[in-house]
């Protein structure tokens, strides 16, 4: 007789092997590394579940086997996390902050992190301070680049700004950023000509905090609808984008849509990181499109109101 699977085991959330390298261990960066962060492995595994916490909404006991009568539901690992066979940090001299790449399968990934940043790293008026903000620093780095090793891209399609923001949204939902980190909105200024439009120093997709600090507020802001199919219906124009402040007239595509979503979906709650999430879940098979708005398919507005409401509310 052939085995049968037992459903209780199927899919389980497993780590992938981690691996860790350094280059140059005379380095001062590496020095202040191996004292901060003592255990490399756990530090990558933090990391590692951090992107499963927002990316895909695992938690400790996800990949625990639940009895029969358990009320804990079993969240199945997305491709992006199944693939995933070995991820290999390296720690080196090198400019810059750090980057990830891998391999064309997506099974294997590597990180590469600067011993120069962790070095320019170490900042603070005492000792105790220095040590916490580079410690911090590892770790929000750390977070933000094994999120490239699990997040989807629209099949290379999605713009890199995006890329960089949820990556840095799930380092600011981690309580990992840094100090200079601050929720500010670009300047603008209305252009009433041609079609009455605000033009921004730097735009949604800018990328990093930037993005990240935007789509957080999206997420605190807007109901998310991560279930399809769309019903969509047009509905009078409210007065969504009253602040305190001024706001921004809408522009022309700053109309309203109204989506019902399946009776038995309902909306989950607010500022639960639920907006990048599901945004990460649609890049797994939608294409980047200028005539795909993927934030009015998750929230009822068109990206460019939600950033005038953005821009003018903050």
């Amino acid at each position: 007789m052939a085995p049968v699977d037992n459903p209780e085991n199927k899919d389980p959330w497993v780590l992938p092997q981690l691996d860790f390298r350094v280059e140059d261990l005379s380095h001062p960066g590496a020095k202040l590394f191996f004292r901060q962060i003592p255990n490399p492995y756990d530090a990558i595994k933090r990391a590692v579940e951090a992107s499963w916490k927002w990316l895909y909404g695992w938690n400790e006991s996800s990949d625990i086997q639940h009895g029969k009568n358990s009320q804990v539901p079993v969240v199945t690992p997305p491709l992006a996390v199944r693939r995933v066979k070995r991820i290999t940090l390296t720690i080196r001299p090198m400019d810059g902050v750090a980057y990830t790449f891998g391999s064309d399968d997506g099974s294997e990934k590597e990180v590469h992190f600067s011993l120069n940043h962790i070095v320019n790293s170490h900042k603070g008026d005492t000792e105790i301070k220095k040590d916490i903000r580079v410690r911090e620093e590892i770790l929000g780095v750390l977070v933000h680049e094994i999120v490239h090793c699990y997040q989807y891209n629209g099949q290379g399609t999605a713009p890199g700004g995006l890329i960089e923001g949820i990556a840095d949204c799930v380092r600011l939902h981690e309580s990992l950023s840094p100090p200079h980190w601050r929720r500010a909105p670009p300047k603008g200024k209305h252009v009433p000509e041609p079609d009455g439009k605000w033009v921004w120093n730097w735009n949604w997709d800018a990328g990093y905090e930037r993005t990240a600090y935007f789509l957080d507020w999206i997420d605190t802001t807007s109901e998310t609808w991560p279930n399809s199919p769309y019903t969509r219906q047009k509905k009078p124009e409210p007065n969504a984008m009253s602040s305190t402040r001024s706001a921004p007239p809408p522009s022309a595509s700053s109309i309203p849509i109204q989506i019902s979503p399946p009776t038995l979906a309902p909306s989950p709650p607010l500022g639960k990181g639920l907006f990048f999430r599901a945004l990460n879940a649609r890049l797994q098979d939608a294409k980047w499109s200028s005539e795909t708005d993927l934030f009015l398919e998750l929230t009822n507005w068109p990206r460019d109101a939600l950033w005038e409401a953005y821009c003018a509310g903050n």
